[in-house]
C-alpha cells in the first residue's frame, strides 16, 4: 500500500544536510569507511523529525523491513554471526525508510539543488586542473587537508589530494577524470545522471537549459563508459517520451546517433570495452558477475549479508558489480523485490507522465549499478522506499 504524504514548499536546511550525508556515505571519498556506526546516531535525529511531523510507516514498509530483518536473522543463524551484526543493517533500513518518507515530496528539488551545486564547483575545479599551474595550485591547497576516509582506501591508484568536494589523484595519464567528492568517477556519474533525469523528465527542462548543460558537461568529465551509456538511454527516453516537437525529436535523434558513433570510436571507449570484455578478473564488471555468482549459488535464497567474511574470510576480492552484489548480500528473491521497488519508486523523481520515461530512468540506474557496488548503500535504500510514498500538495 502506498502512503500519501502532504507537501508544502518550505524546505528545511536539515533536509539538505541529511540527504547530503546519505549521498556521501554512499561512496564519498573522504567519508569512505569513516564513521561506520553512523546509522546508530542518525536514528534519533531522523526519528525525531519523522514523529514530529506525524508520519507513520505504511504496512508495505513495515513488511519490507520485517522481511529484511528475518533474512538477516536467518543469515546469522546459518553463518554463525553475532546479533550485533544484525543491528547496524536494521538501523540503516529504519533510517532510510523514515527519511524516504520525510524527503519524498521534496526529493526532486533538494537532490537537484545539491548535485547541481556540486557539479558546478567540480566542473570549474576540473577545468582549472587542465592547466599545470592550476593543478599545482589546487594540489598545494588540498595537501593541507587531512585525508580522513581516503586513508581507508588501500589501492595505490586511489591516493589523492582532497578538497573534500573535489578529489585530485596524484597520478594519472592524459586528462584527469572528474570524481567529484567520490572515491571513483563511476560513482560520481550515478548521482549526476539521476539529477539529469530529474531535470529532463520531472521538471521538463530542455537539454539546452543551463542546468542540463552543466550536468551533462560534468558527466562527460568523468570519462565513465557506463555513465555515457546510461546518459544515452536517458536521451532516448527524452526524445521518444517527452512533449517536444517532432522536428526537435528528429534533430536530437540525428545528434544522438552522431555523438554515440563518435564517442564509440574514441580510444578510451574502445580500449575500455575490449579490456572489460576480455578481463575475467574480479576487478572487471563481467568477471565480478562470475565471482559473485559462484558465491550466490552457495546461499541463493538468503544471501550472506554482513556475514560474508565469516564464510570467505580473507579470500574476498574487490568485485564491482552492484546487480549481483545485491543478490550476494540479500539473496535472489529479496533482491528481485528491491529491483521492483526501484522501478516503482521512479514515480517520485520522474513522475507518471509516461511509463516509457520511468522505464528509461530505471534502465539507466541498472546500467549504472552494473559497474558500482552501490545497490545496498543508504542512498539506494532511500530510492527503494520511495515505492511506498505518494505526494499531495498543500495550496
Amino acid at each position: 500500500m502506498e502512503q500519501i504524504t502532504t507537501y508544502n514548499d518550505k524546505t528545511k536546511w536539515y533536509e539538505y544536510a541529511i540527504l547530503l550525508f546519505i549521498i556521501l556515505w554512499s561512496g564519498g571519498g573522504f567519508t569512505y569507511g569513516l564513521f561506520l556506526e553512523w546509522m546508530l546516531c542518525m536514528i534519533p535525529i531522523v526519528g525525531i523529525i519523522f514523529f514530529q511531523r506525524g508520519y507513520k510507516f505504511s504496512n508495505s514498509t513495515i513488511l519490507l523491513i520485517g522481511v529484511a530483518l528475518f533474512v538477516h536473522f536467518l543469515q546469522m543463524v546459518k553463518l554463525g554471526g553475532a546479533i550485533v551484526n544484525v543491528i547496524k543493517p536494521t538501523c540503516l533500513l529504519l533510517v532510510c525508510a523514515m527519511f524516504a518518507k520525510i524527503i519524498s515530496c521534496k526529493f526532486v528539488k533538494v537532490y537537484l539543488d545539491l548535485v547541481y551545486f556540486i557539479s558546478q564547483v567540480c566542473l570549474v575545479l576540473w577545468v582549472i586542473c587542465l592547466f599545470p599551474f592550476g593543478l599545482s595550485f589546487l594540489r598545494s591547497i588540498a595537501s593541507q587537508f587531512p585525508l580522513l576516509g581516503w586513508d581507508n582506501i588501500e589501492s595505490n591508484t586511489n591516493i589523492v589530494d582532497t578538497l573534500y568536494i573535489f578529489s585530485i589523484p596524484q597520478d594519472f595519464e592524459g586528462l584527469m577524470r572528474n570524481s567529484g567528492p567520490f572515491w571513483e568517477p563511476g560513482r560520481f556519474t550515478i548521482y549526476i545522471t539521476l539529477a539529469l533525469a530529474i531535470n529532463l523528465f520531472y521538471f521538463k527542462e530542455k537539454i539546452t537549459s543551463k542546468k542540463s548543460l552543466v550536468l551533462l558537461l560534468t558527466n562527460l568529465t568523468t570519462f565513465s563508459t557506463t555513465g555515457y551509456v546510461a546518459t544515452a538511454v536517458l536521451f532516448v527516453g527524452y526524445i521518444f517520451f517527452s512533449n517536444i516537437k517532432k522536428s526537435y525529436k528528429f534533430i536530437l535523434s540525428v545528434i544522438l546517433l552522431a555523438v554515440v558513433y563518435y564517442v564509440g570510436q574514441l580510444d578510451f571507449m574502445t580500449e575500455k570495452i575490449a579490456e572489460q570484455s576480455a578481463d575475467d578478473s574480479t576487478w572487471s564488471r563481467f568477471g565480478a558477475i562470475a565471482y559473485h555468482w559462484n558465491q550466490i549459488t552457495q546461499s541463493p535464497i538468503i544471501g550472506f549479508g554482513p556475514f560474508l567474511s565469516n564464510v570467505f574470510g580473507d579470500e574476498l576480492l574487490s568485485s564491482p558489480n552492484g546487480l549481483t552484489d545485491l543478490m550476494r548480500y540479500y539473496g535472489i528473491p529479496l533482491s528481485i523485490v528491491f529491483y521492483c521497488l526501484l522501478y516503482r519508486g521512479t514515480k517520485v523523481y520522474v513522475g507518471n507522465s509516461h511509463k516509457g520515461a520511468n522505464v528509461c530512468v530505471f534502465v539507466s540506474l541498472l546500467l549504472l549499478c552494473f559497474s558500482q557496488t552501490i545497490t545496498y548503500s543508504p542512498f539506494f535504500m532511500v530510492l527503494y522506499f520511495f515505492a511506498f510514498n505518494t505526494c499531495t500538495y498543500d495550496k
